[in-house]
């Protein structure tokens, strides 16, 4: 009878986060599209990594700095095909938004080449050469074998509340002091090390949420989710705007209005980022991390 009561006591201080609720967190749909497929794998790897900081305290520690290595390698060629499509979409967004806005043509030139360079020529660190669309699958392979690893590690393993506890507290102290730091210098690279921390704490509420799904954790919820697509956005208009500014070949007469064109990019970036500075008022706050326990009870 006692070692009933004490087991009974100890799975009252434990949460399984994981049959269910990982498996749906990780779902892999395979979308027909090209573009689609690109998004939904770094999807997938943001939540693996997410997922491997989450779960750091109960996984095999030589496992996991494999796993979070090639992860992170297939995340940055996907990267890299993704951000020269994003970068044409953000371009057809703009002029859609404001059709008498004057853009250069020699801009959407620029761009097609980029996306057509990225499509067939893909480099590796070693110096190979590969089309985008084995790079995909390479990727593709990497990703989900990474997530089956993940999934028969933790199946049907308990998780400790007071470990998911410290590791929200910890994530939630991350964002803050991104946010912090974003606030303080005002720079791109420290808006978008905040907008990673906030994807990833994102993710572990969803996590979370799918045991707690209480309508206060859903509204949270959904602003952390605003305030990451909020510095996604301004760091797509950033990354457009960097790569036009690297290049110096215009044609003559086009100087004034391509000038005018990366002033805008900056002024939507901005705009964008003073926006999830808004949201993040209303969430990030000390009243909000005393709470944080409320989530795991």
């Amino acid at each position: 009878m006692e070692k009933l009561v004490r087991r009974i006591s100890k799975q009252q201080e434990c949460l399984d986060l994981w049959d269910t609720a990982s498996k749906d967190l990780l779902k892999w749909k395979n979308p027909e599209s090209f573009a689609e497929q690109i998004h939904d794998l770094r999807v997938l790897g943001k939540k693996l990594r997410a997922l491997y900081y989450f779960f750091k305290p109960i996984l095999d520690c030589r496992l996991l700095e494999k796993e979070k290595h090639r992860v992170k390698m297939a995340m940055s060629s996907l990267g890299s095909i993704r951000d020269s499509h994003v970068s044409l979409d953000v371009l057809r967004k703009i002029k859609k938004d404001d059709p008498q806005l004057i853009i250069p043509n020699e801009i959407d030139r620029l761009l097609e080449e980029q996306s057509l360079e990225w499509n067939q020529n893909q480099s590796f660190s070693n110096g190979e050469k590969m089309d985008a669309s084995k790079k995909l699958a390479s990727a593709m392979e990497v990703l989900l074998e990474a997530k089956e690893k993940l999934l028969s590690q933790l199946a049907k393993r308990a998780i400790e509340k007071k470990i998911i506890l410290e590791r929200l507290t910890k994530g939630f102290q991350a964002v803050k002091k991104t946010m912090q730091r974003a606030i303080k210098e005002e720079s791109a690279d420290s808006f978008h090390r905040w907008r990673l921390k906030t994807k990833r704490f994102y993710y572990l509420l969803d996590l979370c949420m799918r045991q707690n799904a209480s309508k206060e954790l859903s509204k949270v919820l959904k602003k952390f989710k605003q305030i990451e697509q909020l510095l996604g956005q301004a760091h797509d208009f950033h990354v457009l705007a960097s790569f036009l500014m690297n290049r110096k070949y215009l044609k003559e007469g086009q100087n004034k209005s391509f000038k005018n064109f990366i002033l805008l990019l900056d002024t939507l970036e901005k705009e964008k980022e003073k926006k999830a500075l808004s949201v993040a008022k209303k969430v990030v706050t000390a009243d909000f991390e005393k709470n944080i326990q409320r989530i795991v009870t």
